[in-house]
């Protein structure tokens, strides 16, 4: 089995080894795909014998998720969590939409390696779960927000019912913030655009809550 050390006074060299050849790996598969980015090319940018890519990470495959996985733990940690932050609802709402705006900021390259496999749809099954639980990480996340901001004036199975269907537009709105960081890089102030998220949820926050009471009334046992 591969493993990110080895034994002895190479240990060192065989960590740096791995990290480069997933630095590469994420950017080049960033950039062009996961199909169109031979092992070859891969070891040829970082440096390394085909053979190294193997031993540590076994196949093509296997990289990938790794690659993933690294890349969603970082991902996550950026993300500030509602339930660690100070202050009223108002004020950690805007942490949120602050930490949003930051981690994309910070993570283009994972996310566009993200969105591309999302779209390509890889054959393989470790990078397929990966890639949905980013997606249903980045929903979770907004919903549990938009349920402590809720719940501060509708009682909770109400304000979560309302927070699980307005995390569906959260997620569309932040997807689009990220393409269109990378289609005009100079022109867009992410800062902005997701304090514009938090405006546009709280329009939609009366619709929302409106329909979830009217869905618990029509299944209230009678």
């Amino acid at each position: 089995m591969a493993s990110s050390t080895r034994p002895g006074p190479d240990g060192a060299t065989a960590v740096r080894s791995r990290e480069l050849l997933l630095d590469v790996a994420e950017r080049l598969m960033s950039e062009r795909g996961y199909a169109a980015t031979p092992v070859s090319a891969i070891c040829r940018e970082a440096g390394v014998a085909v053979t190294s890519l193997y031993w540590h990470f076994g196949s093509k495959e296997r990289l990938l998720a790794t690659v993933m996985e690294r890349g969603a733990t970082r991902w996550f940690a950026a993300l500030p969590r509602w339930d660690e932050l100070d202050g009223d609802a108002q004020t950690r709402a805007e942490a949120i939409v602050r930490g949003g705006a930051s981690a994309v900021g910070r993570h283009p390259v994972f996310l566009r390696l993200f969105y591309l496999l999302a779209l390509e749809k890889p054959d393989d099954d470790v990078t397929t779960e990966l890639v949905a639980r980013v997606r249903a990480h980045a929903t979770a996340y907004f919903r549990d927000a938009l349920a402590g901001v809720l719940s501060a004036t509708s009682e909770p199975a109400i304000a979560r019912a309302a927070a699980t269907e307005l995390a569906g537009f959260a997620v569309a709105f932040s997807d689009g913030c990220f393409f269109a960081s990378q289609l005009e890089p100079s022109g867009v102030d992410l800062d902005r655009m997701y304090a514009d998220l938090l405006t546009a949820l709280r329009a939609l926050a009366p619709a929302a809550i409106e329909r979830a009471a009217g869905a618990r009334i029509q299944v209230k046992p009678r």
